[in-house]
């Protein structure tokens, strides 16, 4: 439980996370190499990673690990048993998004505190009441939920919440981007996004000029807006960047530290300015769509600001204050005890001899204080006796006493834990046995062609839901299902969907992020959709367990993975065989930006990149006047001639009309594997 407003600092490398704890951070988050969103950072491995754990322990400053990738079957059981050696070292918490990861360690690791990562997409109440039952304890928010939204969800739930507060922004909902794997397979899923949105893009031109960059958002900085989050239920506070230099680690640490403990500093802003940034700043969403685009990257603090930063990291912050005693009894061994919060370390030496004048417990004082680079101070010196001992004998009796205690304060009073790699493999399908012949699931936009093609599931993905014809709905040839976006901001949003969802009309629904997992709870039919990032069977398991019937696949997976998933959830499959694939989720929309808003009905337009390929773009429209901004590929996916015999239960074709003059078509990763 954190009592005060955490600072929650990156660390990519040890210099990162030296210079973090060093400006004021409570807390840092770094990678242990594999399984973490930035596997181009240096990250940490080996030893070195335990040594960082210790590092951290020794000055109070919590360690959050990530563990925060979309992981294949096969690895698996080496992130748990990764997740144990991180409990068993002493880190404080690990940061997830796949769904299967999730739940293993909460089975098998029950003491290992687990944190949502952003990549889950939180930002409903409904997702938080899913965290709780799943004894997740805090939730990384998704960067785009607003102020108000922030206090609904503290208020409903006890689950802890964590906000970005400074750094970058990807233009595209946590989560649900598969530009970067689409594009080269190079997945942020999986930690090795390329960032193809940082390069040209217009939706002004049908190519992309040099200094075009439709789709390249500007920084965050939440500096002035603290007291106002800390309000509404945030209690840490993350500061994005393990890809980042020391330097601005330590700056942008170092002024956010000062902020939260009721500094003021009025040049705060324009020093974080300096340090890095893509244009003026925003606050994404928080009040209000504040985002811009068009922003590459820049650099440019001044000699004072490099030198404050070093200068910060060159000095060793104390954190454990100590009670010291000295016992120089004539005769008897010399004694020093180091004692604080519980902890001690304790130290004998040669004996005590006459002293030939009174003790100096002043020089006394000074030399049992001569602790260097440790991360202790002595508050007080307790003198007992009268008696001598050589400078070096007390030298030798400081550093053992240190030393004890460090150990001891490192010393984890628990027993260690260990994986048996079989417990991953213990998949469950509620509807195993041999499918029958594959049905066709057809996602359209409009009533009217929900209406004309006839299919066995048909999934209506409504334009506008709050004005749904549910009378032409109820001529639909097929079970008709509600098909939920991946964002529902808003609680007016979400009412929407729950009045279609209570007409009568639908026999099921496919739900897209885990906070729409109750949403529909009655319907015979739940589907949870590629939104849901299913990549394992330990995933598919989980979901089945919340009451799901029918799962979509990543569409991030290999015909090899598919056919593997297959062999025990064929039958409850729907593999997307036919359409463009939604590369990014936008809360802000670019043509709105450079076009004004042209009052969208489905079709909002073509974003082109500087090759010339054009990405439709499809909008949702909400209660309050905002959308949802879908970019489609390029190329249509097109793999129907793939799954002959295969069990599959059903396979997924999107009709919806072709937006853009591309024909191009792709089999998108059925044969190409991302990284």
């Amino acid at each position: 439980m954190i009592l005060r407003p955490e600072l929650l600092a990156p660390a990519g490398n040890i210099d990162c996370l030296k210079a973090a704890v060093l400006s004021g951070a409570d807390a840092v988050y770094f990678g242990g190499g594999a399984f973490n969103a930035r596997r181009g950072a240096k990250n940490f491995v080996g030893e070195e990673l335990d040594e960082a754990v210790e590092y951290c322990r020794l000055r109070k400053v919590r360690t959050n690990i990530t563990l925060n990738t979309l992981l294949f079957d096969r690895e698996l059981p080496e992130a748990l048993s990764f997740a144990a050696h991180l409990y068993n070292i002493g880190a404080d918490a690990v940061i997830v998004q796949d769904l299967g990861l999730a739940a293993l360690i909460r089975r098998e690791l029950p003491h290992l505190p687990v944190h949502a990562s952003t990549q889950m997409g939180i930002h409903t109440p409904g997702g938080l009441k899913l965290l709780e039952k799943m004894g997740i304890s805090r939730a990384v928010l998704a960067r785009e939920v607003p102020l108000d939204e922030i206090r609904r969800m503290h208020e409903e739930s006890p689950v802890e919440l964590e906000f970005f507060c400074h750094g970058a922004l990807c233009m595209s909902f946590s989560g649900s981007c598969l530009y970067s794997s689409m594009a080269g397979e190079r997945s942020g899923n999986r930690g090795t996004c390329a960032q193809p949105c940082r390069k040209n893009a217009s939706v002004l031109k049908p190519k992309a000029g040099r200094d075009e960059f439709a789709l390249s958002t500007n920084d965050i900085c939440m500096i002035r807006e603290l007291p106002a989050l800390i309000d509404a239920g945030v209690c840490s506070f993350k500061i994005e960047g393990r890809m980042k230099s020391p330097e601005y680690v330590a700056t942008v640490t170092r002024i956010y530290r000062r902020a939260l403990d009721g500094e003021r500093d009025p040049a705060a802003k324009k020093k974080l300015f300096s340090i890095f940034n893509r244009g003026e700043f925003s606050t994404s969403h928080l009040r209000g769509d504040s985002v811009t685009t068009g922003h590459v990257g820049s650099a440019k603090p001044d000699k004072e600001l490099i030198a404050e930063a070093h200068e910060a990291v060159r000095k060793e912050l104390p954190k454990w204050e100590l009670s010291a005693k000295l016992r120089l009894v004539p005769g008897e061994e010399a004694e020093l005890l180091f004692e604080t919060e519980g902890f001690s370390g304790k130290a004998e030496g040669v004996a005590a001899e006459e002293a030939i004048t009174p003790p100096d417990k002043a020089r006394l004082y000074s030399l049992v204080n001569k602790l260097g680079d440790t991360p202790f101070t002595v508050k007080e010196l307790e003198l007992i006796g009268d008696g001598f001992v050589p400078v070096s004998a007390l030298n030798a009796m400081r550093r053992s006493s240190a030393e004890e205690l460090e150990r001891n304060i490192l010393r984890l009073d628990r027993a260690e834990a260990a994986i048996d790699p079989g417990c991953v493999s213990s998949y469950v399908s509620p509807a195993g046995g041999a499918a029958d012949a594959p049905k066709r699931y057809v996602r359209v936009r409009t009533e009217a062609e929900a209406v004309s093609l006839g299919a066995e599931l048909v999934g209506f993905d409504p334009v506008n839901a709050e004005k749904a014809d549910l009378n032409a709905l109820k001529g639909v040839r097929g079970k008709l299902i509600l098909i939920l976006p991946n964002v529902l901001m808003t609680e007016g949003a979400r009412e929407a969907y729950k009045k279609l969802l209570a007409s009568g009309v639908f026999s099921g629904v496919e739900a897209n992020n885990i906070g729409q997992w109750d949403m529909g709870r009655e319907l015979p039919i739940r589907i949870a959709g590629v939104g849901m990032n299913a990549f394992n069977g330990a995933a598919f398991t989980f979901l089945f367990s919340l009451g799901f019937t029918h799962i979509m696949p990543s569409l991030e997976l290999t015909a090899r993975e598919l056919g593997g998933l297959s062999k025990d959830f064929g039958s409850v499959m729907i593999v997307n065989t036919f359409g463009r694939a939604p590369l990014m989720q936008l809360m802000h929309c670019p043509v709105k930006e450079y076009r004004g808003c042209r009052g969208c009905s489905g079709s909002a337009g073509v974003l082109a990149d500087g090759e010339g390929r054009r990405f439709p773009l499809e909008n949702v429209r909400f209660p309050g006047g905002y959308c949802l901004v879908r970019l489609l590929n390029s190329a249509v996916t097109d793999i129907r001639d793939a799954f002959a015999g295969s069990g599959i239960g059903a396979f997924a074709v999107a009709e919806t009309p072709d937006r853009g003059e591309n024909k191009e078509v792709t089999r998108g990763h059925f044969k190409r594997q991302v990284l």
